[in-house]
């Protein structure tokens, strides 16, 4: 299990060997043998026994701040399993074995966006053909990924097939929305439309969650197997993160077909004036909205994939 502290004031104690973590309001004892990894993201007090007991039975303790990212977290001095799943993560980086994993993770993306639009499609009253025309597409490419074989040169097929589904699923996302939120493409940093503005919020809630699984699994966040590397960047988080984009979109277009979002959500900015950004009450309510709906189920398939991953690993060893 995970545990995450999050509560000001809370202490974290080792009872021989358990933990022992106190609140406000309660304590509870915990067997270190069920505790995969401990998470703080409050103002808390963790005693050295309690570390010592991580660094022992291989745990990892992790600070993090409020939103759960992670800044810091506690390592073992001598090498340890993490150490040999991160030297085969390293080796694998360019493998058949790498390819394997990719095509997992696009095949997985692009069935679960299908079936998104199929549920769509089920809930419209008149037909809508760009639905349509986006689910037979998607099935194109799932065809064509099931015949994929390894090359070297797989990240940028991948990608290919990945790209051109993209654009036909956000076509077919703008066509449910009410009018005055439709949008011509996917845009970034800045958003320029209020659904973009929303999406991206949401996407970085999520990044947020899965890169905190990854580092308390033990694998190198920075190390992508799909994503090639690149300097600072968090390119295993960003392979991990396609397996939900289905999932947040969801909450995305719920919130705007329901007719949740309102105008205050959204603000210009200096910085980039032709951009859309959230106010302070629009993140507030996404974040509601994330936590609700997709946190959990985020941060309980990450671990199960990060396990999936380094279970593969250790077969091909």
């Amino acid at each position: 299990m995970i545990i995450e502290i999050s509560e000001h004031g809370s202490t974290l104690k080792r009872d021989h060997e358990c933990f022992t973590i106190q609140t406000s309001t309660e304590k509870i004892e915990i067997p270190a043998e069920k505790v995969d990894a401990i998470i703080v993201t409050a103002n808390a007090l963790v005693s050295t026994q309690a570390v010592a007991l991580c660094l022992e039975k291989n745990i990892q303790l992790v600070l993090a701040n409020w939103s759960g990212k992670p800044f810091g977290r506690f390592w073992v001095s001598t090498p340890g399993r993490a150490t040999e799943y991160r030297r085969k993560q390293y080796l694998h980086q360019n493998t058949s074995t790498a390819f394997e994993i990719s095509k997992d993770i696009v095949t997985h993306k692009l069935r679960t966006q299908r079936k998104f639009l199929i549920d769509l499609k089920g809930n419209r009253k008149t037909p809508n053909e760009t639905i349509n025309a986006s689910i037979n597409s998607i099935s194109k490419s799932l065809q064509n990924l099931n015949r994929l074989e390894y090359t070297p040169s797989f990240k940028q097929t991948l990608l290919g097939i990945e790209g051109f589904a993209a654009a036909e699923y956000f076509s077919a996302i703008s066509s449910v929305l009410p009018k005055k939120y439709a949008f011509k493409e996917r845009s970034r940093q800045p958003a320029q439309d209020k659904f973009n503005a929303v999406l991206n919020y949401i996407y970085g809630i999520t990044y947020s969650s899965v890169e905190k699984i990854v580092i308390l699994s033990g694998l190198d966040p920075n190390a992508g197997i799909y994503h090639a590397d690149s300097y600072g960047k968090p390119t295993l988080v960003f392979d991990l993160i396609e397996l939900f984009r289905a999932k947040v979109d969801r909450i995305a277009v719920k919130l705007f077909t329901k007719k949740h979002v309102r105008d205050s959500w959204f603000m210009p900015s200096d910085d980039a004036p032709l951009g859309v950004f959230l106010s302070k009450e629009g993140r507030k309510a996404v974040i509601t909205t994330y936590i609700q709906e997709a946190s959990d189920a985020v941060e309980k398939e990450s671990w199960l994939y990060c396990r999936k991953i380094m279970a593969t690993f250790t077969k091909e060893h």
